[in-house]
């Protein structure tokens, strides 16, 4: 996670390796070293593992699309929730300092009544010292904290509010709610700090959301799907979101390369996707096409609940707008293929 160091690989792979495409190059601030370089070089850019809105720029950027749901969107998603849900409570912001963050705040800000924000604190991911901001936070009243935060600074945010004696309503964006990751984090923090914690009942009751379907979901077919594949080849490793998430982003790209046809050039996997993929394992559509290359338009709330997350209601998709409505999506997601193959 160190912009340098992705800049310095990345031109290794394109100028050594000489590879075809760069497939869900991993953060915002990392990605951002490098998306001017892979577009200048005209190597496909795909799937960016990150919400930030700035991947859907196809005037400046047209090899490259984001996959996940945006960050803007998804602060629309929850900032209508917390709107809905919290009306009057006092409201703080926990945010990381950069583009993930801020594209977060932005959706927020859109949704949530200015009066009811009393408090906006925000980190840098060098920095685990977040002692300053949670004490501001708790000070000003805040019943209510929204985070859009990764795993580690979601533990770090929840332990110190704990060591202060406060215990706030907690709704964390997707890349920060994982229930298996976050409850790691919180044991492994805690036991640094000579405490023996439960991670799942430190998660309780957290707020997120989720643009895949839940692995709490087992009558799922996508989760049946993904299961299967993980007990076969990665049985090791924990069922967690990170391997949900590994999983979906896969199948998506084997839906790209199979519609950009045998033997496919550079261009031929960029056309393919602009010209728009099925939806497949996302729980609402993709708005791919010559002038949009975001990715998923919409997602879920969810409760973390006995180390899951359990579906509040239905899928809500929105834009990127500030006046852009958010709307139960009426559409139905298909079934897995039997065969695992899209």
């Amino acid at each position: 996670y160190d912009p340098s160091k992705t800049a310095s690989v990345v031109r290794q792979l394109v100028l050594q390796d000489n590879v075809y495409a760069i497939f869900d190059g991993l953060g915002t601030p990392t990605h951002l070293a490098v998306v001017k370089y892979l577009n200048s070089s005209k190597v496909p850019d795909v799937f960016v593992a990150s919400g930030c809105d700035c991947w859907d720029n196809p005037s400046a950027y047209p090899e490259t699309f984001g996959w996940q749901l945006d960050y803007i969107r998804e602060g629309k998603i929850l900032g209508q929730y917390v709107a809905q849900h919290f009306k009057g409570k006092k409201i703080g912001y926990f945010y990381q300092d950069d583009e993930f963050g801020m594209d977060g705040v932005k959706g927020l800000n859109y949704e949530i009544p200015s009066a009811q924000v009393v408090s906006k604190q925000s980190y840098v991911d060098t920095n685990v010292n977040i002692g300053a901001q949670v004490a501001a936070l708790k000070a000003s009243g805040a019943q209510v904290v929204v985070s859009f935060s990764i795993p580690a600074f979601t533990a770090l945010l929840k332990l110190a509010a704990l060591k202060l004696g406060w215990n706030p309503t907690f709704v964390v964006s997707d890349v920060g709610a994982d229930p298996i990751t976050l409850a790691g984090l919180l044991e492994a923090f805690a036991k640094q700090g000579g405490k023996t914690v439960s991670g799942n009942a430190l998660t309780q009751g957290i707020i997120t959301d989720g643009y895949l379907p839940t692995l709490g979901n087992a009558g799922n077919s996508w989760i049946a799907l993904f299961k299967k594949v993980h007990d076969t080849y990665d049985a090791k490793a924990p069922l967690d979101g990170n391997v949900l998430y590994g999983e979906a982003v896969a199948y998506t790209f084997v839906q790209a390369m199979l519609k950009a046809g045998k033997n496919p050039t550079r261009a031929d996997l960029t056309k393919a996707i602009a010209a728009g993929l099925p939806q497949g394992p996302a729980v609402a559509p993709y708005d791919y096409s010559a002038t949009d290359h975001g990715g998923m338009t919409g997602a879920y709330i969810g409760v973390i609940k006995n180390g899951v997350i359990v579906q509040q209601g239905p899928v809500w998709t929105t834009n990127t707008s500030p006046t852009g409505p958010v709307t139960a999506y009426s559409g139905t997601q298909a079934p897995a293929p039997s065969d695992g193959m899209p």
